[in-house]
């Protein structure tokens, strides 16, 4: 989409959902319902990704306010939330799996709430792995301070829409996985830090059916692709030395050292290939964006000064777009 054929904002709406599925009918049904119930006017995009299983059909007939729009071929999460954020009518745009509901009707009022700084790009939602513990993750640790942080869930975030746009989006090259590292750092060199949100906890339902073969290929691919891109030439070497042999340890822990080495080999071959891409961050950035990663949870206060000059692009869009 070009900058003059993104949508006008609708006053009317508080935030935009944006929710790819896959296969995945009966869950999805219980996301939409709770995100109905939440206390704020929403707008809900579903992204059909190829669904087999009736997807589409079960959304219609059951939640015709909800807008669906839907692809006979899988193009990967990271194209279908970019695909929203296009779409979406309003200044805060929430990506949302298709596995999580939430039982407060406050949640998404909560996190429009956090974005009270203009450093705010991004905001986490606080979240349960309700099968496998009752710990919450991805939450701040007070609510007296704006901590800044580096790792994010793209299943659970919102954004400011036009910070999303601006710095391009999910990077559509990763398909799934290191795609939010991918953002979180340029978001950060254009001047935004993702905060650690406050609001009430979701609840991730994780599927079943999680491909986990091509997770551990597409990892290792995807963490030498993001050093390619984005490390500076000073730390570039030591930095994929780092990534590929930790990779290699990770698998080999796991027991799956070949889908591993093909990851690897995967991701230096898309460096090469990509090589046109390579947009290498400061050197500030990158010791930043190091150091966040560390420490996970740092005061705003801390680090603003650190912080590039905040491009500001209001009443523009970005047509550096990675869909």
């Amino acid at each position: 989409m070009t900058p003059s054929s993104f949508p006008k904002m609708n006053p009317l709406i508080s935030a935009t959902v944006v929710i790819p599925t896959k296969n995945r009918k009966e869950i999805l049904c219980e996301t939409l319902a709770s995100l109905l119930r939440q206390s704020v006017a929403l707008e809900i995009l579903v992204l059909d990704d190829g669904s087999t299983d009736g997807t589409a059909d079960e959304v219609r007939q059951k939640f015709p306010g909800v807008r669906l729009l839907r692809d006979e071929q899988s193009r990967g999460p990271t194209v279908q939330r970019n695909r929203g954020a296009a779409l979406a009518t309003s200044a805060i745009l929430l990506t949302i799996d298709d596995d999580v509901t939430m039982p407060s009707p406050h949640t998404v009022a909560q996190t429009l709430e956090a974005f009270d700084h203009p450093r705010v790009g991004a905001v986490t939602i606080p979240f349960i792995n309700i099968l496998q513990s009752p710990k919450t993750l991805s939450a701040a640790p007070s609510k007296d301070k704006i901590y800044a942080a580096y790792d994010f869930y793209g299943g659970m975030v919102a954004f400011r829409r036009e910070a999303f746009l601006q710095v391009g989006g999910y990077e559509a090259l990763y398909f799934m996985h290191v795609e939010e590292p991918d953002l979180s750092i340029r978001l950060l060199d254009a001047g935004y830090v993702v905060r650690l949100g406050v609001a009430d906890a979701l609840q991730h339902h994780e599927s079943p059916i999680r491909n986990l073969r091509r997770l551990h290929e597409l990892g290792p691919r995807n963490h030498v692709l993001y050093a390619w891109q984005h490390v500076p030439t000073p730390h570039l070497a030591a930095h994929l030395l780092g990534t590929t042999v930790l990779c290699l340890r990770h698998t080999i822990k796991i027991g799956h050292p070949w889908l591993g080495m093909r990851g690897i080999l995967r991701g230096y071959a898309a460096c090469l290939r990509e090589w046109r891409k390579r947009r290498p961050v400061s050197r500030e950035v990158y010791r930043l964006s190091r150091e966040l990663k560390k420490r996970g949870a740092v005061p705003l206060d801390e680090i603003e000064a650190r912080l590039p000059p905040l491009r500001n692009v209001a009443g523009q869009e970005s047509d550096n777009f990675h869909g």
